[in-house]
């Protein structure tokens, strides 16, 4: 199963696709999500308003 996470970071914004157990809850999916971004741009995120939504399972 995929997660679709749509986040704001600062002044970035965008989705990024997770794989996800059918009963996993959002915060564990939201910190996979936020690993995987890091991983792609870099850690630390820029100092700033956050904001991650689970809005999709299939």
């Amino acid at each position: 199963m995929t997660a679709t996470v749509k986040y704001q970071v600062a002044t970035y914004s965008g989705t990024i696709q997770v794989n996800c157990d059918e009963n996993e809850e959002d915060d564990f999916i939201i910190a996979r999500a936020k690993r995987k971004l890091g991983q792609k741009c870099g850690v630390p995120f820029p100092f700033g308003y956050e904001s991650w939504k689970v809005i999709k399972r299939f």
